[in-house]
């Protein structure tokens, strides 16, 4: 059971990791001459950092917690709204409200500043300001960036883009990339204000939930823990009841944090942070993690908000404890961290997570390529009236389509 002050004590873990995390990266970002690609400049932690703070900002009760956010918003000022950043604001006007998104939360959060307010509306006024492609959640972050920096609500063409977006389209949960997920998870972000706006949403609140549970089970089978807290956001930022998915997940990455003292974002790369010494290491790991232990930070923060508190325990619709045997003999006994939390439960909250079983089960199967397997599991889903999950679904899909391949192959 996480309780409220649980929370507190996770979310200012969150806000003590913030704090090293600007120290470290937030003057040069951080560069790995061996791997490029996990390289990034200032500008993306110091994003983070500000997203992370506006949503902590809403916990209200905590002197501890208001002590440490206020001391790290003004430690962001000063990085954030630095010459480099105003220079790059002046410089590339297609991308002035990324490039602008701590000031413009700082702003929200009370620390005004009217140069970068005049280099904003500059750039925004730019003739070059649209020249640029971008796909759909992008489109919303910028939209919802200007909201916030013109103080005027989103107008039409915000709804149209997330009713075209991929909030309001099913996900590839068998094959999707990891890309497509973060999409997704971006989107009710901005879509709602980080929970600060009561929109409505693009499609039933039911569906988006059927999906994000189907992306939880994903998340946690591939051990992506960044990815699964990403999507616990979603059921406060919609304002959804926890269910027994979401609940489990919850407890899942509660007992990773304690465990390792931080959420971590996966398997990591612990050959390389045994080969590094001093601050190199210290400046590894803390780049390698910081962002999952922000995501964290944010889910607690979502969920210390009125109406958004975890349950105590996983309640559900109680199936019979055979098919948890069934479901459970479908599935590779590994030493992982959703099996271990899953197998510390009593019967009741077991019986409870059988949808969630039978999606890690077919995501499994399927990832295998085993068909016979797949099949047989839709048929057991079937029998027990379970059989309404989008994975299983999707799964049922895939099968007509490889019917088909078989057709042709026998042609």
């Amino acid at each position: 059971m996480l309780t409220r002050d649980d929370l507190e004590r996770r979310l200012s873990l969150a806000l003590k990791i913030a704090k090293r995390a600007i120290g470290a990266l937030g003057s040069d970002g951080y560069r790995d001459e061996a791997a490029l690609e996990d390289s990034f400049g200032p500008d993306k932690p110091l994003a983070e950092t500000a997203m992370f703070l506006y949503a902590a900002r809403a916990v209200t009760g905590s002197a501890r917690l208001d002590s440490q956010v206020d001391e790290l918003l003004r430690d962001l000022a000063l990085l954030a709204r630095a010459d480099r950043t105003a220079f790059a604001i002046a410089l590339y006007p297609t991308i002035c409200f990324q490039l602008g998104m701590p000031h413009i939360l700082l702003a929200q959060l009370g620390l005004k500043d009217a140069r970068f307010d005049c280099l904003l509306a500059l750039s925004a006024e730019a003739l070059a300001h649209r020249g640029r492609e971008v796909v759909p959640h992008r489109a919303l972050e910028g939209l919802w960036l200007r909201s916030l920096w013109s103080q005027t609500p989103p107008g039409p063409e915000f709804d149209l883009i997330a009713v075209n977006s991929v909030m309001n389209n099913s996900l590839d949960l068998l094959w999707g990339s990891r890309e497509d997920a973060y999409a997704y998870t971006h989107t009710f972000m901005y879509f709602t204000d980080f929970g600060y706006a009561n929109r409505q949403l693009p499609r039933d609140r039911l569906q988006i939930i059927g999906e994000s549970e189907g992306l939880l089970a994903r998340s946690l089978l591939v051990e992506d823990f960044d990815l699964a807290a990403e999507t616990l956001i979603i059921w406060p930022l919609v304002a959804a009841p926890w269910s027994p998915a979401a609940a489990f997940g919850l407890r899942v990455l509660a007992e990773l944090e304690d465990r390792f003292g931080f959420l971590p974002a996966g398997n990591g790369v612990p050959e390389k942070f045994g080969h590094l010494e001093g601050n190199e290491r210290t400046k590894y790991a803390i780049a390698a993690s910081y962002h999952t232990a922000y995501v964290m930070g944010m889910l607690c923060a979502l969920s210390l908000r009125p109406g958004n508190a975890p349950p105590s325990s996983i309640v559900g619709e109680l199936a019979p404890a055979i098919l948890i045997e069934e479901l459970l003999s479908a599935i590779r006994v590994v030493d992982t961290p959703w099996q271990s939390t899953f197998q510390k439960l009593d019967l009741s909250e077991q019986r409870a997570l059988a949808p969630f079983l039978l999606d890690i089960a077919l995501l499994e199967t399927t990832r295998n390529h085993n068909v016979v397997g797949a099949a047989n599991l839709l048929e057991t889903a079937s029998r027990h009236g379970i059989a309404n999950t989008l994975v299983c679904a999707q799964t049922a899909e895939l099968l007509r389509r490889l019917s088909v391949c078989s057709d042709t192959q026998s042609n």
